[in-house]
């Protein structure tokens, strides 16, 4: 993998600004085309993709299909929608005094912006991203991950046989590298990774005043009550923790379940990953490895420190960076599993006699990007809902609500800011500026609000500014 020369990251910068500056990007049918451009890429060499990621990651072909492919699908979505995302918007409710001022939120594209993807999901968490802006309107620079070299090795060379280079251009590197970028000014950066680098990344952007999205990584919970099917529980559970082993951003981090439920749980568990690989997930096809050495001893490290009771066992091969799914219970708050995100196959089992109990221990741990909760439930649904939380709260399936675009999908406090999916990820790459065209002919109406100030016209300011009070005060004691 090539490196991209420092002194070339600059340049690359300046072009982009100045593409952007010449309104190349504005059109629709340019973005639209772009668009179309990208689609064709991952479509053209969809086999190349699907072996570059089995190569980096052991990425079986269906999850590749599923979970990364599917940004051409976003692109041509996006084609689709993008008028209705570019339109401007009318408020409702006006004022009558402002009924005639004509007024509309327009959407502006940012200008040149920064992605920085990571290694676990690098197309659809760099390209995906690539959609929004794109659409916007914007011109940007994609910086892909180091730590999956055969991807970023494919991309390098297929990505200019497609996309305009005046406007769009991959960087390669590491630590340098995103140094060198992180010192210029960009107009918006979106950045995927863990919260460590997070602060990193926003305290370069301050310095710019640089607005930022951060997708960051969560500790993110399962809650399980008594009114499920605990087979069909531990089957989707099982299937979300397993995709890319566990090396996901909302993967289960842990399960807090009733007590009386637990080794039912766990039996239930086993069972589907017994289904899942009949012959153990190191010899299936269908698992993946660790992405490299230094996350295979980390994961190592976290399973020798921590003080649970393994009722899954799985096997730990360093020479193939494979750890299957392992699964401990009696796991305690201060345990080392509950330090950091796990990011791996390793599953903790935490039993609890409530579901107070259970969102007491959720709201132990910083805010994850999503909430899990399995349970038939309505009343239980509404209490977790209302008493945590999250970017999203998905009820009884983990890992598939990253297919809908429907809804936004971002981070609360520890787990980022800003969101993406569809139309609310081309929001950031745009400015929602407000116009209003003030007419000539409302003159008579400002009259008041000239020099010398009158006693009337500071009344009647007065009764505008504050109105009367829709509800009684009461005694804040």
């Amino acid at each position: 993998m090539e490196y991209t020369p420092l002194s070339s990251i600059p340049k690359i910068r300046d072009e982009l600004k100045r593409t952007f500056a010449s309104g190349k990007t504005r059109s629709l049918e340019y973005r639209k085309q772009q668009l179309a451009q990208l689609a064709h890429m991952l479509k053209e060499n969809a086999e190349d993709i699907r072996k570059a990621l089995l190569e980096d990651l052991g990425k079986p072909y269906l999850e590749s299909n599923l979970a990364e492919l599917c940004v051409a699908g976003a692109a041509v979505n996006a084609i689709s929608k993008l008028d209705d995302w570019v339109a401007p918007e009318f408020p409702k409710d006006v004022h009558p005094f402002h009924a005639n001022w004509n007024m509309q939120l327009l959407k502006q594209p940012r200008g040149a912006v920064l992605i920085i993807g990571p290694w676990n999901y690098p197309l659809v968490l760099t390209l995906g991203i690539l959609v929004g802006a794109i659409g916007a309107g914007c011109t940007a620079a994609i910086k892909l991950s180091e730590l999956s070299p055969s991807f970023a090795t494919l991309m390098t060379r297929i990505f200019p046989l497609y996309m305009d280079q005046s406007a769009y251009r991959i960087i390669n590197g590491a630590v340098p590298e995103v140094t060198e970028v992180l010192k210029l000014q960009w107009d918006f950066i979106f950045y995927t990774g863990n919260a460590n680098v997070g602060r990193i990344i926003a305290t370069a952007a301050a310095k710019h005043l640089t607005p930022i999205c951060l997708e960051l990584g969560s500790k993110t919970p399962v809650i399980v009550d008594s009114t499920v099917d605990m087979k069909v529980t531990a089957k989707r559970v099982a299937w979300g923790k397993c995709q890319a082993a566990g090396q996901v951003c909302v993967s289960a981090d842990y399960v807090v379940i009733l007590r009386e439920k637990q080794d039912e749980f766990v039996s239930a568990y086993k069972e589907a990953l017994d289904s899942f690989y009949p012959e153990g997930a190191s010899k299936s096809p269908s698992y993946s490895k660790i992405v490299n050495i230094n996350h295979f001893r980390r994961l190592k490290s976290l399973l020798e420190r921590q003080t649970g009771k393994i009722v899954v066992p799985g096997n730990v091969i360093e020479s193939e960076l494979m750890i299957e799914p392992i699964v401990m219970v009696d796991v305690k708050r201060e345990d080392a599993l509950f330090q950091d995100e796990i990011f791996g196959p390793l599953l903790p089992v935490v039993a609890v006699d409530s579901i107070d109990e259970a969102i007491a221990f959720v709201n132990d741990l910083p805010n994850p990007l999503t909430t899990h909760l399995f349970s038939n439930d309505e009343e239980t649904k509404k209490k977790v809902a209302e008493n945590t939380l999250s970017g999203r709260i998905v009820y009884n399936d983990t890992f598939s609500h990253l297919g809908v675009f429907e809804l936004p999908f971002g981070g609360v406090g520890e787990s980022g800011y800003g969101y993406q999916m569809g139309r609310y990820l081309f929001n950031n790459f745009v400015v929602q500026r407000g116009s209003m065209d003030i007419p000539f002919e409302a003159e008579p109406m400002f009259a008041g609000r000239y020099p010398p100030y009158s006693a009337e016209a500071a009344a009647f300011f007065g009764q505008m500014s504050m109105p009367d009070v829709p509800i009684a005060k009461i005694d804040p004691a």
